[in-house]
């Protein structure tokens, strides 16, 4: 623009265009800053972030001597920030008494002893998900109980609570850099279990709502981690249910990057997409119940993610449950043949995983 420095409009108009393009750079600056904020920190900013996520917990006390039920795999989670388990069932400090606890329709009665939760912090932050089918089986008396004896030992908790305002509200926390969001749900039919208005329970994927929910973390925070207890099909097989998958899928649809599948009890294959992964399920970590397993039920898996910027790096452990229900490290031969299973059943689900030396991997980029 040419400026006439006698005519006060040429001057007026140059000052105008200044103005605008100063007010351009200045929007144009903020945009930038607020997608850096929405990006994750490169190595050279902060450590990496490693996740290890297992399945369903729970150790009676007639198996449980007061040794530590991890013995023989905690090792594997020495250099983990962040550990997830599902707490199946309540922890009390004593035996309930006569009446306190009750067996619902077609499953099982599930308590632990609160002693078990003393060896359940292998890492600096530990979260226990608790949106499953049995965080009622002793009333809201086993989930207040249950909450207190997590957080008392410094366990982070989600998915249930007195109402559902509590069961349902999102945990987040900040670890190396990032802002994590974990979410927790139960989805079955009939659905006994959800919290209401007034009533204890479970987080349900419909009532809270689930969806609305994720995508609101999505918007907040670096990595939204989203638990699923999944009892809409037939559970104790390898084979996930149409149901399950699509569930999984919904919640990468809605911006989960990582999705945590327990509730089946037996390992199951591995969904990608999204820029996302799910576990449709993880199979048993601790667990002993009152009746007899099937054998599959014994195999387990660990997961370890490991976030960067452009990509998530997901290790696959195998484990082999004892007579006991404790974890330990299978063979050579197990561990393979428990991987090229893995491997057919998550192959048309999107997940390529390769085998080195007894370990899965899985590269998903973002």
């Amino acid at each position: 623009m040419r400026i006439d420095p006698k005519n006060k409009r040429s001057g007026w108009k140059w000052r105008v265009g200044q103005g605008v393009l100063v007010a351009v750079g200045l929007v144009a600056v903020c945009i930038a800053a607020v997608q850096a904020c929405r990006t994750l920190p490169h190595r050279d900013e902060a450590p990496p972030l490693t996740i290890a996520a297992v399945g369903d917990t729970y150790a009676h006390g007639e198996w449980f001597s007061g040794q530590d039920p991890l013995e023989e795999i905690r090792s594997l989670l020495d250099e983990e920030d962040v550990f997830i388990f599902n707490m199946e069932g309540v922890l009390l400090s004593k035996d309930p008494p006569a009446g306190a606890c009750r067996t619902f329709p077609n499953q099982s009665r599930l308590w632990s002893p609160s002693s078990v939760a003393d060896f359940l912090h292998p890492t600096r932050r530990t979260v226990a998900t608790m949106g499953n089918n049995h965080i009622l089986d002793c009333g809201a008396l086993g989930i207040r109980e249950t909450l207190h004896e997590l957080v008392g030992r410094g366990i982070l908790t989600v998915g249930a609570g007195e109402n559902a305002d509590s069961a349902c509200r999102p945990l987040t926390f900040q670890a190396n850099g990032i802002r994590l969001a974990i979410l927790s749900y139960l989805s079955m039919n009939p659905d006994r279990f959800s919290a209401g208005s007034d009533r204890a329970g479970a987080a349900s994927w419909e009532t809270c709502p689930a969806e609305s929910a994720i995508t609101r973390m999505a918007a907040e925070a670096d990595l939204v981690i989203v638990a699923l207890h999944l009892h809409m099909g037939q559970g104790w097989t390898e084979r996930s249910p149409s149901e399950h998958i699509a569930l999984a899928q919904r919640a990468l649809d809605a911006g989960a990057h990582i999705v945590i599948g327990h509730g089946p009890h037996v390992p199951q294959g591995i969904l990608v997409g999204k820029g996302g992964v799910a576990f449709l399920s993880l199979g048993n970590f601790l667990f002993r119940p009152p009746h007899t397993m099937p054998p599959q039920a014994h195999d387990a898996l660990m997961a370890k993610v490991t976030i960067l910027p452009d990509r998530l790096e997901v290790r696959l452990l195998p484990l082999m449950l004892d007579v006991k229900g404790k974890p330990a490290i299978p063979t050579e031969r197990e561990a393979s043949w428990m991987l090229a299973r893995l491997a057919e059943l998550s192959a048309p689900l999107g997940a390529r995983i390769e085998i080195d030396d007894g370990v899965g991997h899985i590269t998903v980029r973002r």
